[in-house]
């Protein structure tokens, strides 16, 4: 069992910017925001419980081409908002379950859009929200080696109005991902998400252990038959010579009766 704790404080170091070959991008940022943390867990499950608040304006914009795929992404907050959030984490041998719940209260004003498109598929999404509420959201995700799913509901209730969704259907690194999320607010909003991921490597991978251990299996069969078959005919031969020799003797000893 292990436990760990952690509590930092951030402070907006106003503007930054980044530029290279491929991308650039542009973060204003006039917040200030404190969390804090606990987590314990062993070898099979973990639980995580936190609380964080933020308050201030932040804008950040990035647009490029990353990893062979155009994406831009431009946001705005200006909000004060508290957040409680819990999470629970249970796996062994490949099989994981996993849930989130996070409670909040917020006002003030956000908007998003992000979109990314490329080798990778198409991702895309936008929402914003005036006002302010308190909410819940929370999600269940549930994981094999070859798949996982996610499924998650939110509600919210307060004097805002909010609208937004998202889509994506992706393939990288062998892993398809196909999800969509949307969510509508006035005065009581809720929100529905889904998106479900397949590991094809994963696939690959657990088929050929598959075919590894068929094979291993037929081997042993194919060689226990054979060691059995063997024995049968061995002692059959040694039956069949007995009954022979049984044969013999029974005809000496008839002649002899009748000598």
């Amino acid at each position: 069992m292990s436990v760990e704790t952690s509590a930092n404080v951030h402070v907006g170091n106003g503007v930054t910017a980044n530029v290279d070959n491929t991308s650039v991008s542009v973060t204003i940022d006039n917040t200030i925001s404190a969390e804090a943390s606990v987590k314990v867990g062993n070898d099979y499950a973990n639980m995580e419980v936190g609380v964080s608040g933020k308050t201030g304006t932040i804008v950040e914009a990035e647009a490029g081409l990353i990893n062979n795929n155009v994406v831009v992404n431009l946001g705005y907050s200006d909000t004060t908002e508290v957040h409680a959030t819990a999470e629970v984490n249970i796996g062994a041998e490949g099989v994981g379950i996993g849930s989130s719940v996070d409670a909040y209260a917020k006002t003030g004003t956000e908007a998003n859009i992000n979109m990314s498109v490329g080798q990778n598929g198409v991702s895309a999404g936008a929402d914003a929200s005036i006002g302010n509420c308190v909410g819940v959201d929370a999600d269940v995700t549930v994981g094999l080696r070859e798949a996982s799913g996610t499924v998650g509901a939110g509600v919210s209730i307060g004097e805002h109005l909010e609208a937004g969704g998202s889509g994506e259907a992706t393939y990288h690194n062998g892993v398809a991902t196909i999800g969509v999320s949307g969510d509508v607010a006035a005065i009581v909003g809720l929100e529905v998400d889904v998106s479900v991921s397949v590991d094809n490597k994963q696939i690959v991978k657990d088929a050929e252990v598959v075919g590894k251990e068929t094979e291993k299996v037929a081997n042993t069969v194919a060689h226990e038959t054979t060691k059995t078959v063997n024995t049968v005919a061995h002692e059959t031969d040694k039956v069949a010579k007995s009954a022979e020799k049984t044969g013999k003797k029974i005809g000496k000893s008839i002649k002899k009766v009748f000598k």
